[in-house]
């Protein structure tokens, strides 16, 4: 698998914030629930996902298989570009024209290369429909994200380390019911915001662009949106009806399985 970055604009769009009173109970809550008095203790404490011994086939991250080779290099240099946009971090959007374009792979490798530079990454699975994350973790967790957002724990229990490096994960173990439902509901507000507080970078594995309209209601809750696109496998018509939906929002446009040279440096 090879892979070529492709930077469309540098534009980030700003949303308006608005000021609400909120009383003594709201805050007590959302401080219980969602801040952290020391962040880095916090994410110190977060169990680690270590096989369990079962037969579980586990994908891995280019960082795994050749973290030297220029598919590796490459995600470094999206990190890079990625930090020099914004370098107090943000929340990222992956998504695609269809399904098999690859944005769960490179969901999980770009988050790597965030966690591999020293920052703390949070990889988050919003594609209710077809999930694709679990593949790439060790063991599936006591909890996912289906129980948040059914308020059954609260985010910060249910996110698990991934890495020595500052690694985590909250995802989906298999497709949900309503999905529309979940993706519009308060907690789901509730948890990004959590993670943006709490993480430098949220990388978020989102759903198609033009088959459902899933993508639209995460859209106005993340900082950056980035396409994947298969070189030679994604028609052009289905990239430029995406690219026309995402419109303003769409800050990259990433070519997966573009052809490059890995020989520099190699005798």
């Amino acid at each position: 698998m090879m892979i070529s970055l492709s930077l469309k604009h540098e534009s980030v769009t700003h949303t308006r914030r608005e000021l609400k009173l909120i009383d003594d109970a709201e805050i007590t809550q959302i401080a219980q629930e969602f801040l952290h008095v020391d962040d880095e203790e916090y994410l110190d404490s977060i169990p680690i996902l270590e096989a369990d011994g079962s037969d579980k086939a586990q994908q891995h991250s280019v960082f795994h298989i050749d973290p030297y080779g220029s598919a590796a290099e490459q995600f470094r240099l999206m990190q890079r570009r990625l930090s020099n946009l914004r370098p107090a971090g943000g929340s990222v959007l992956l998504t695609s024209p269809g399904i098999g374009d690859g944005k769960t792979t490179n969901a999980n490798n770009l988050a790597w290369a965030l966690a591999e530079a020293g920052h703390s990454t949070l990889l988050l699975e919003l594609d209710f429909r077809r999930p694709g994350l679990h593949r790439y973790i060790p063991e599936i967790p006591p909890h996912d994200l289906n129980d948040v957002l059914l308020g059954e724990i609260s985010c910060a229990s249910a996110v698990r380390r991934l890495h020595e490096l500052p690694l985590f994960y909250l995802g989906v173990d298999k497709p949900a019911p309503r999905p529309i439902r979940l993706l519009r509901s308060k907690k789901l507000t509730e948890l990004i915001r959590w993670a943006n507080q709490t993480f430098s970078w949220v990388i978020i594995d989102g759903p198609p662009v033009l088959a459902v309209s899933d993508v639209e209601e995460i859209l106005p809750r993340v900082d950056l949106a980035l396409m994947v696109v298969r070189e030679r496998g994604t028609p052009r018509a289905m990239l430029e009806r995406a690219a026309e939906r995402l419109g303003e929002r769409l800050n990259f446009v990433i070519y997966n399985d573009a052809l490059l040279s890995d020989s520099y440096g190699q005798k």
